[in-house]
């Protein structure tokens, strides 16, 4: 069920199925007989087996909000952003992005030359449309590649500046809102004045510095924290059972977790060493040094 290419670029390295030795058997030891061609059994489709992939399927199935920070692996985020613009309709799209203030005129920078044609399909949507018409009569702010990169007829994905969903028409309007915060406090405020409900949260901050306080004050059941679009199925189970789990599968630490009265799935890679900054290693090592028990 995982796709290898939506993962984290830094997890542990798993085997494609393509490169996966073949098996033992083949065509020639499971002969055709006349009743598997004239006299076909059916089995009726194990229901459970498919309420656990459908709630699987729940991550990755509405809009999805993108937090990037300073400390955040700015290329793994852009790489996730950039094709949620360029398919903007895709179920699984980001739809808001908030991006930290020290790194917005960089992220801005690096996203205008990956900015290409979007297809015709989506740049005809009426969605799209009505969305652009209400940038240019409201006089938004927007990013959009130049017109000599993407020249009209052509329509270039579009990132609208400190904006909600609500103002531009009916989700999905086929375009990301791009905000900008400072801090926790204000990257919350920013999302509760936003209207989507987010079935998934994104967050890129290597340090993991604030992210389980976004976990605890955002309402979406499902959070990916330095990797995106990961399947849940290892912990779908008991996320429907409502029980605290942890499990390590295929390079990634799954969390079904109560927080107060709600079940929420916290993932993140475990192949890559996610360590604190520099000077907060030093302080923490200062602040162990010679802990006398007696003293405690």
């Amino acid at each position: 069920m995982f796709d290898t290419t939506k993962y984290f670029p830094r997890s542990v390295d798993s085997e494609h199925p393509s490169l996966s030795e073949p098996s033992g058997s083949s065509s020639q030891d499971h002969p055709v007989t006349y009743d598997m061609v004239h006299n076909l059994e059916g089995r009726s489709p194990d229901q459970s087996a498919i309420e656990m992939a459908s709630e699987a399927d729940d991550a990755t199935s509405a809009p999805q909000l993108m937090i990037i920070f300073e400390e955040g692996d700015i290329n793994s985020a852009l790489h996730f952003l950039i094709e949620s613009a360029q398919n903007p309709f895709a179920s699984n799209a980001v739809a808001v992005v908030l991006v930290e203030e020290k790194i917005r005129e960089e992220i801005v920078e690096r996203i205008l030359p990956k900015l290409h044609p979007l297809s015709k399909i989506v740049a005809e949507h009426p969605s799209y449309l009505t969305a652009l018409e209400k940038c240019e009569t409201s006089n938004l702010n927007v990013i959009r590649a130049c017109t000599t990169e993407v020249a009209p007829p052509l329509a270039s994905p579009t990132f609208v500046c400190e904006c909600t969903h609500d103002v531009l028409g009916s989700y999905p309007t086929g375009v990301v809102t791009f905000h900008t915060f400072r801090n926790n406090q204000e990257a919350i405020a920013i999302c509760r004045r936003e209207s989507l409900a987010f079935a998934s949260v994104s967050i890129w901050n290597e340090t993991l510095t604030g992210c389980y306080d976004l976990v605890v004050a955002l309402s979406s059941s499902y959070f990916f924290l330095n990797c995106a679009n990961v399947d849940v199925s290892p912990v779908s189970s008991q996320l429907k059972a409502q029980k605290n789990y942890v499990a390590i599968e295929n390079g990634f630490h799954f969390e079904a977790l109560r927080i107060y009265d709600n079940f929420k799935c916290i993932v993140f890679p475990i192949g890559g060493l996610i360590l604190p900054r520099i000077e907060d290693r030093k302080r923490i090592e200062e602040e162990h040094q010679a802990i006398s028990f007696l003293e405690a």
